[in-house]
């Protein structure tokens, strides 16, 4: 019950903390139907059904919609009131606004809140999932299911890697520390994601890795329109990194231990 408890209490928290940001206009809006994005949102369901089955499949989709609505609410809050929210998002980078953030504290604050606002709804998953476990196994295995897929999913969106979440969260801290290193890791994080997949010997995580690669090519230096993190604000944003990262590599442990390592 403790757990339960400190779990409801993170929900509250989060609520407040992106309560202007979570609905648009005081109510939820839905714009568009994004063709493109409702097919990968079937691929993906397909591919994590085939594999580990319905359960996994329907965890999967809910976690990337809370994940994408995550980083809405912060566009939303940073001003961006053109922030739309896709029902079945487009896996690998929706354009959920249609100008930039205007500083580089903008842009790691709407990175980081698409698994940040995901450490709610996992937790609360997994106190339940224990509560209900002797009196209902099959919605307490449901529940236990989608804590774990929420947290190995947004573990590795978490991951150094360019153009992961945590990829561009990481540029943004270094750049407020040393503006010469902030390129200089984009680069490294994108071999470094590429000598993983062949040490891993996986063609798809490699694929992944050239796509990475080439998106940073392709990607606008945006560093010297945008202000760069205070430092003093950099260290607490490391520390949110730091404690997000570890805390969706708790959640999604059992996960990634079974399948990975």
């Amino acid at each position: 019950m403790t757990f339960l408890f400190w779990a409801l209490a993170l929900c509250a928290l989060t609520t407040y903390t992106l309560r202007e940001g979570l609905f648009a206009n005081g109510r939820g809006q839905l714009s568009g139907f994004d063709t493109e994005g409702f097919l990968l949102g079937i691929a993906a369901f397909g591919a994590a059904a085939w594999f580990f089955g319905p359960l996994y499949g329907v965890a999967l989709v809910i976690s990337i919609m809370v994940h994408e609505y995550g980083h809405v609410a912060a566009y939303r809050i940073c001003g961006h009131h053109d922030a739309r929210f896709r029902l079945i998002p487009l896996m690998g980078g929706v354009a959920i606004s249609d100008r930039a953030p205007g500083t580089q504290l903008e842009s790691f604050f709407i990175s980081l809140m698409g698994p940040a606002i995901c450490l709610a709804p996992m937790a609360l998953a997994f106190a339940l999932s224990d509560i209900i476990e002797p009196y209902w196994f099959e919605a307490s295995n449901a529940l236990w299911i989608f804590g774990s897929v929420t947290g190995i999913i947004n573990f590795f969106n978490l991951l150094p890697f360019w153009p992961l979440d945590g990829g561009r969260c990481l540029r943004n801290i270094a750049y407020a520390f040393w503006p010469a290193l902030a390129t200089f890791l984009a680069v490294a994080m994108s071999a470094a994601f590429a000598a993983a997949a062949l040490w891993m010997q996986s063609t798809a995580l490699f694929i992944f890795a050239l796509f990475g690669a080439q998106s940073l090519l392709m990607t606008p230096d945006l560093s010297n329109l945008q202000d760069a993190i205070p430092r003093r604000h950099a260290i607490i944003a490391a520390a949110a990194y730091g404690f997000t990262l570890a805390a969706h590599f708790v959640g999604g442990f059992a996960l990634i231990v079974h399948y990975i390592l």
